[in-house]
């Protein structure tokens, strides 16, 4: 069996030397590789990490470096389009925008007055679009922003959702998925988790609330097909269960 772990949090550039960051430590992740690792019939673990994501220190792996989503995005496809992955854990938390532009609000609101002296009536959304487009810098080329500006302004867009590739280029994997809320009620994380079951075909989804993750304790719910789910209380405890799970609805499919 081969098997693919995404693990840690992506991170996206504002300019040389800044990002945003997504806070996830990978210890799950390297938790649930490690406890592959242990089973007789796994060959290989492909572990995609960010350079910041604790790493398992484990035979059987191998180490692939994925810092942004873009970098994340080409890991997958390079690897699921040369190698047969028979299970995938999908645990990195993944950025949902990345940085589109960077302005200010003194360079913006002289850019509107332009523009609404130059052409009177105009779309508010389109100008603006139009305006981050020339007046934001991108921050692929921006080198180091100055630190002297008041009221800097990002612009964001959304990143491409990489759980629905694992079922474009991989549909016969077993998929385990994760969902993290913050501060909702029981039955809402576990519709939440079943939702993302169903649409991306998952075979488990890990739902979990940022308020029951610290570094001493993490409670996990893990949902299967049918709906059903059980509760976790380390991350030891749901490391062992993704793993039980997995590998046994790959043997069954076997």
């Amino acid at each position: 069996m081969n098997v693919l772990v995404t693990s840690g949090g992506t991170s996206e550039k504002i300019d040389s030397v800044r990002g945003i960051s997504n806070i996830s430590t990978g210890r799950l992740g390297s938790l649930i590789a490690g406890r592959f690792a242990e089973e007789a019939d796994v060959d290989k673990i492909y572990y995609i990490c960010s350079g910041t994501a604790v790493r398992p220190d484990c035979g059987k792996t191998q180490i692939i470096p994925a810092d942004s989503v873009a970098d994340l995005e080409s890991a997958v496809r390079n690897l699921l389009g040369k190698t047969k992955i028979d299970i995938i854990i999908h645990s990195m938390a993944v950025s949902d925008y990345r940085v589109r532009a960077v302005s200010s609000a003194d360079a913006l609101a002289l850019a509107l007055a332009q523009c609404y002296d130059n052409t009177g009536e105009a779309d508010i959304r389109e100008k603006l679009a139009e305006l981050i487009k020339s007046h934001g810098t991108d921050e692929k080329s921006a080198g180091k922003l100055p630190s002297d500006k008041d009221d800097m302004l990002l612009f964001m867009e959304r990143t491409p959702k990489i759980i629905p590739i694992f079922g474009e280029l991989s549909p016969q994997s077993t998929l385990v998925g994760f969902k993290l809320l913050d501060g909702v009620p029981l039955q809402a994380l576990i519709d939440r988790g079943r939702q993302i079951l169903t649409q991306n075909k998952c075979a488990f989804v890990l739902a979990n609330d940022l308020r029951d993750i610290s570094d001493t304790g993490h409670i996990g719910y893990l949902i299967g097909k049918d709906g059903g789910y059980t509760r976790h209380t380390s991350k030891s405890e749901i490391a062992d269960a993704i793993v039980c799970a997995a590998v046994g609805e790959r043997r069954r499919l076997i």
